[in-house]
Formats: structure tokens, sequence, C-alpha cells
């Protein structure tokens, strides 16, 4: 039997989502009531709905491309629970890999459960940061940004590029290492997957280019999945030149 497939993981992520659309329809339901309350009306809200439900689609795929690229390595089960609540594609594919490294058995039974606490445990921080000390952040941010607009931008920019820096640094390395001739242990197709985060890089550069000149800002919903599936199709091209 392979316990990466088992049926009881996919009645707990039936579970789950079945758990997370009925609160959605839950909150859908007291979000209408109280358009109605503030005399919205009926067909505002229907618009706005079906946009919303719309634009939402497409960046759902960069979701779809992780749990598919994590289905092979931990069954689809676990992805599909994963990425089903609160999982992010980068993390969920860096906490996998990073215990399945350190196992270096490849996936057994006790690796497996290794992972999906690593996993799980991880992600938890996000939620708990937010309810026990996402207040005073955000107070402390609104006052930085009250003073010095200028620095407050400064230091968000920062932060979501130390962030960037943490998930893309690695395949940086890599790519340096494998380019330059010196081939390390661990250090798999490292041309392939600098080659990928450049590509990736450009496409949403060029993304970015369209949208401020063009004055698009409908591109926007379509800048991250267009950019990771044209940089997933490239890597298949940089995998046969390397």
């Amino acid at each position: 039997m392979d316990f990466t497939e088992s049926n009881y993981l996919y009645i707990i992520g039936a579970f789950i989502a079945f758990f997370v659309m009925a609160q959605s329809v839950y909150f859908l339901v007291r979000a209408v009531r109280r358009g109605k309350q503030l005399g919205i009306a009926t067909k505002v809200m229907k618009d706005a709905a079906i946009s919303s439900a719309a634009f939402s689609i497409v960046p759902s795929v960069p979701i779809v491309i992780a749990m598919i690229t994590l289905a092979a390595t931990i069954g689809a089960p676990f992805s599909w629970i994963r990425l089903s609540v609160i999982g992010s594609m980068s993390y969920e594919t860096m906490a996998a890999g990073a215990v399945a490294k350190a196992a270096d058995t490849g996936i057994t039974i006790s690796v497996y459960a290794a992972i999906m606490w690593v996993m799980t445990m991880g992600i938890i921080s996000g939620p708990l940061f937010n309810l026990i000390g996402f207040k005073k952040y955000q107070t402390k941010i609104a006052q930085i940004g009250e003073r010095n607009p200028k620095w407050s931008k400064i230091l968000i920019d920062a932060l979501f590029m130390g962030i960037i820096a943490v998930m893309g640094g690695q395949f940086v390395a890599k790519g340096i290492a494998a380019f330059s001739g010196f081939h390390a242990g661990g250090i798999i197709n490292g041309e392939t997957q600098f080659l990928t985060l450049v590509s990736g890089a450009v496409l949403m550069l060029i993304f970015g280019l369209l949208i401020k000149l063009l004055k698009a800002k409908w591109l926007e919903n379509f800048a991250l999945p267009v950019s990771m599936i044209g940089a997933v199709a490239l890597s298949v091209v940089f995998h046969g030149l390397f």
C-alpha cells in the first residue's frame, strides 16, 4: 500500500476542503445580509461576486502547479490538504525538500510523518503571530508611516526583498557554483534552477513594465501565474541544454 496515497488522507482532505468551502459560504451569506442592511443593490453585490470569482481563478494557477509538484514526492492528498488552507507554495516545497534531504533515505513512512509535522507546525507560526502580535506590529508600522511615509515604504519593501532573498538565494548560489564549474554535493541541475529563476523574474519585470506603461492594472492578476507557467516551460528547455 502506498501510504502517501492513503484513503484516510483523502477523507481528511475532503473534510478540510468541505470546511473551507462551508466557511466561505457562511461569510458570503453574512456579507450579502450586511450589504442589504447598508442599502447596496443586489445587482452590485452580484457583479462584485462574479468579478471576484473570475479574477481569483488565474491567481490560483500557481497553487495548482505547486500541488502537482508536491504530489510527485509526498502524494496528492497531503499536498491537497496543505495548499487548500494556508499553505504557501514556496514554503511547502522548501520544507518538504529540507526534510527529505536531511533524511537522505528516500520517502519512508517515518520521513513522510516528519515532512507532515514540519510542514504543518512550521506554517502555524504565521497565524499564531497574527493572533498574538500582528495588531501591535500593524500599529507600529502605521506610526512609522505617519512620521515618515517614505521610510515606512522602504521598510516594507526591505522586508519583502528579505523574504525573496531567502527563497531565491539558494538557487542563485547553486547557479553560480554550477556555471563556475564548482560541483559540490547536493547541487543538481544548478544551471537549470538559476536560469528558471531568472526567467521568472524577467517575465515578472515585463509584466510590471506593461502594467505601468499601458496602465493595464487588470494584468496584475495574471502576472504571477503566467510568469510561473512560462518559467516552468522554459525550465524544460534549460534542462535539455544542461
